[in-house]
């Protein structure tokens, strides 16, 4: 199988030049903290938990988004405009440089270089606009023991495919929104990214086959009797059943959405989490979860990713990316290089924890909240202005100021 580990980006207007997120492992791996990590291959160790902090405006939704679409661009043959790449992409110079990391469970590694341009162009109907393009594109690949810490250096790769290097004939059948990286995969299996990142703000409920689990509804509210499923011959759920346990009453409505009536907020995230989680489990894929704690008690969040951090749970190798305002969770996050920090300034900088210098006795969450790397807290000056026009606005704080 192969798998996008990371990514370095340079020339998007959010982000600074040669931002580096990945799923590697960037520390000591010790006995205390080797059950929060995958061996994946031989040499190459992932986190099995990955969390993203940071105010708003810094990109957490974004990172997110540029790392789906580039899974989507590489390993699923999509183009940049059937990706989250289309609106993730911005550039104040119209360009931008990505170099993707691949690797594969029997030892093999790839590093993609790809340059995209955003270019002019006319429509049919003659009408001018912008698209994103790829201009430049270079495969290398690399094979045989090599240090962690050198695992992606192009130095210990060779190049395996040069996109200006190819023949006149495939270059016409080469549509510019296509990576050539398509050519190196063949037939393997390639490990899918899940996302929530669309549904941030919308409570969208998701079904189970047949019927909602029962230790996930006693677990999320225990006055549910069950919530099942009816499906026709087709196997389209046409109507769904729900039943609470004092009542002999059974409610059964055509749209999941509906059940929403009945159920609080908080339970219909959960049963909607709780399927993401599962189906990411089941086929070691990455997910991704933006703002991981709308509408869910904190306490069942931790609960949930505690599933990815469990070995005898996360037996095929998924892996968890999530960002979140609930600072507290980063305190579970008991590896360094299991957090990245999005700090801002004139372009937001992602920091690893494990690369900042701080005081070792700080948690995670005072780190965060003390503003101790300088751009994770509001500026005070701002919220200063922010009062003052408060007090402007109330005729008693003018008359109590005059006074």
């Amino acid at each position: 199988m192969i798998k996008l580990i990371g990514f370095k980006i340079s020339g998007h207007s959010l982000f600074k030049d040669d931002t580096y997120f990945s799923l590697q492992t960037g520390g000591q791996i010790t006995n205390k903290t080797r059950n929060r990590v995958i061996e994946f291959n031989k040499i190459l160790t992932l986190n099995r938990v990955v969390g993203v902090v940071g105010i708003n405006a810094t990109g957490k939704s974004t990172l997110m988004n540029i790392f789906k679409g580039l899974n989507s661009l590489y390993l699923f043959d999509q183009s940049i405009d059937q990706t989250e790449l289309k609106e993730a992409f911005r550039s104040n110079e119209n360009l931008i440089e990505v170099e993707a990391q691949f690797a594969s469970e029997d030892d093999q590694r790839f590093v993609v270089q790809t340059t995209f341009r955003h270019q002019k162009v006319v429509s049919e109907n003659d009408e001018k606009s912008r698209e994103w393009i790829i201009s430049k594109e270079k495969v290398f690949a690399g094979e045989g023991r090599v240090s962690k810490s050198k695992y992606f250096d192009i130095s210990k790769t060779r190049i395996l495919l040069n996109r200006d290097e190819l023949p006149e004939e495939s270059k016409k059948l080469l549509s510019p929104k296509d990576s050539i990286f398509r050519a190196i995969i063949g037939k393997r299996r390639v490990s899918t990214v899940m996302s929530t990142v669309s549904m941030t703000n919308i409570n969208v409920a998701r079904t189970f086959d047949d019927t909602t689990p029962k230790e996930l509804l006693e677990y999320l509210d225990n006055s549910i009797e069950y919530l099942t499923y009816e499906k026709d011959n087709e196997g389209k759920t046409i109507n769904f059943k729900l039943k609470f346990k004092n009542s002999n009453e059974v409610i059964t409505v055509s749209k999941f959405q509906e059940i929403s009536h009945f159920l609080s907020s908080g339970t219909i995230k959960g049963i909607t989490l709780f399927f993401e989680f599962l189906t990411a489990l089941r086929f070691g894929a990455t997910l991704l979860v933006d703002e991981i704690e709308l509408h869910v008690n904190k306490q069942i969040v931790r609960d949930f990713i505690g599933f990815f951090a469990d070995p005898e749970i996360n037996v095929n190798n998924a892996s968890l990316v999530y960002s979140t305002h609930y600072i507290e969770l980063t305190d579970d996050l008991t590896r360094n290089d299991e957090e990245y920090v999005l700090v801002r300034k004139n372009r937001t900088e992602v920091i690893r924890l494990n690369n900042a210098v701080f005081r070792t006795e700080l948690k995670n969450s005072e780190l965060f909240q003390n503003n101790k790397l300088n751009g994770t807290a509001p500026n005070y000056s701002n919220y200063m202005a922010l009062r003052k026009s408060l007090i402007s606005h109330n005729p008693k704080s003018k008359t109590k100021q005059s006074s």
